[in-house]
């Protein structure tokens, strides 16, 4: 289809606006691949429209010139003797009618990116058990690859007879990129079954004293290491547990196979088989257990996550009551703030402290992070 292009159209930004739109909609599934017509709202897309002016009147009469072009077509609604002409207009694009606009528009047509993956997983489908349905809908963005390097790459690992954790998996396929599989262990194990996934153990970093009378679990990497250097004094004769993240509410975290415990301290020679036993539920414990960590609501979930795992955990009072008389004098930062993602309220923990005093208090008087607290 030919059609010479207006004079007045690089003048006309409602017009163009329009084209556009519809150009949108081929982009989304060419006019060669489409059996029927476009169709786009009239007053959406024509902004002039909405004056009922003089100006409205000149931009409806030149879509009315495009439609005597071929270009469109108008559908008008039923509309009362006093109504505007184009009042609930829909106006109709031809699927032959796309290069027309495209060359009007100088907008190349350029394949839509799941489009790119899909085909790509097309390729390489006789790698995968589902034939790639799962990964049709999940698309991995690797910055400077194409979708076919790394649908290949992913395709690759069909071949992997040892068992690996995903970060080696990842690693191994992705150009030495340990990070991409992370949250995807359900894509692989639709799309690649038969691999045997290692849990990656957890690392816990334990500070066992000379004298140890109970355990305190700790948030956060600043805090646990002034407590290792003896800060503040009531946590000196307790054993000190630190994991990044912590995962503490993994089952896996109290069994042989998935933690890996790494003592310091003057006792370690004394209590680290002791401290073990109580660890993997094969001894008793060396004392009452605590956390400390932020005054907020995901420092609450943590503590009933722990509590899970290790019963009768509680919330350490020396540690959080300092913190608590703060928040109530000179407030904190808000519960909803843009960087307290992850912050709901568990309403209860089990810990009758936590539960009265701790929860009421962030409720009130909003969060407070365990790093403020530098005595």
């Amino acid at each position: 289809m030919a059609v010479e292009r207006p004079l007045w159209l690089d003048e006309e930004q409602d017009i163009r606006t329009l084209l556009g739109a519809a150009l949108d909609r081929f982009d989304r599934q060419r006019g060669s691949e489409r059996q029927r017509r476009i169709h786009v709202s009239a007053e959406a897309h024509l902004a002039s429209l909405a004056r009922a002016d003089a100006a409205a009147d000149q931009t409806w009469g030149l879509v009315k010139e495009l439609e005597r072009r071929g270009v469109l077509a108008i559908r008008r609604a039923s509309l009362g003797p006093l109504e505007v002409e184009w009042r609930q207009a829909k106006i109709a694009f031809s699927p032959d009618v796309e290069e027309v606009l495209r060359v009007w528009l100088g907008r190349a047509w350029s394949e839509p990116a799941m489009g790119i993956w899909r085909r790509a997983i097309e390729r390489h489908a006789a790698a995968f058990h589902d034939g790639g349905a799962a990964l049709s809908t999940q698309r991995i963005v690797i910055e400077n690859r194409s979708a076919d390097d790394v649908v290949g790459a992913l395709a690759s690992a069909a071949r992997f007879t040892v068992p690996m954790t995903l970060r080696q998996v990842s690693a191994t396929i992705f150009w030495g990129n340990s990070k991409i599989l992370d949250d995807r262990a359900a894509l692989v194990a639709a799309s690649l079954p038969h691999l045997e996934i290692l849990d990656r153990p957890l690392v816990i970093a334990a500070y066992l004293p000379a004298h140890c009378d109970g355990v305190l679990f700790i948030e956060n990497q600043d805090t646990y290491t002034r407590a290792v250097s003896g800060v503040p004094a009531e946590a000196r004769a307790l054993a000190l547990v630190y994991a990044a993240g912590f995962r503490g509410s993994a089952s896996r975290v109290r069994s042989r196979s998935g933690s890996l415990l790494h003592y310091a301290g003057p006792g370690r020679s004394e209590f680290t088989e002791r401290f073990e036993a109580w660890w993997y539920d094969e001894g008793a414990a060396p004392g009452p257990a605590y956390f400390w960590g932020d005054l907020d609501f995901a420092g609450m979930q943590i503590l009933k996550a722990l509590r899970s795992r290790f019963a009768g955990l509680g919330a350490w009072q020396p540690g959080y009551e300092p913190m608590r008389a703060a928040l109530g004098v000179g407030g904190g930062y808000g519960v909803v703030a843009d960087d307290a993602r992850g912050q709901v309220d568990p309403v209860v923990t089990g810990c009758a402290y936590a539960d009265t005093v701790l929860l009421p208090a962030i409720r009130q008087y909003g969060q407070r992070d365990q790093e403020s607290q530098g005595r």
